[in-house]
């Protein structure tokens, strides 16, 4: 019988290695989308990214794919009471970026994340400024016009 686990502080992980990623343009994959509810009962979706693999050739990726290759982030798109319009308006423009048909209505959110699983998309990534238990954090963040068509095909990877 093989033992599961040997554990080894000598290898792990560097120090700071999750920051958030650097600002910037980066290819991603759609890995998963999941409803939320903060602690505030604001609901909302989140998207889990994760950097594309491969690209660092890409003449403008080679900063953020080319070093950030298989990174996985988290970005949110919450309900606002202040202005409706915008989820409506980032939900649109995240499925146009990863190629849903137009006009296409989804009669409950499993449609639409089935659609967009899996999808390449290009994002400019921001960040945000969060307190959380008195501590600021950088967080990632896309702002709802910073959601793009991949601009390198799967199949050209």
């Amino acid at each position: 019988m093989t033992d599961f686990l040997k554990t080894d502080y000598d290898h792990l992980p560097e120090a700071n290695n999750y920051d958030a990623l650097p600002t910037g343009t980066y290819e991603v994959i759609i890995k998963d989308i999941v409803e939320k509810q903060a602690t505030t009962g604001n609901s909302g979706i989140g998207f889990q990214l994760e950097v594309r693999r491969g690209l660092d050739q890409e003449e403008d990726l080679d900063n953020t794919n080319g070093k950030y290759a298989g990174r996985v982030f988290f970005t949110a798109v919450w309900n606002s009471e202040k202005n409706p319009e915008y989820r409506f308006t980032t939900l649109n423009a995240i499925a146009v970026a990863a190629g849903a048909s137009n006009k296409r209505v989804y009669t409950n959110f499993d449609e639409f994340k089935e659609e967009l699983l899996l999808k390449a998309v290009r994002v400019n990534l921001t960040h945000d400024i969060s307190t959380f238990q008195g501590e600021d954090r950088v967080q990632e963040t896309i702002a709802p016009w910073d959601w793009e068509p991949t601009q390198v095909l799967l199949k050209d990877v």
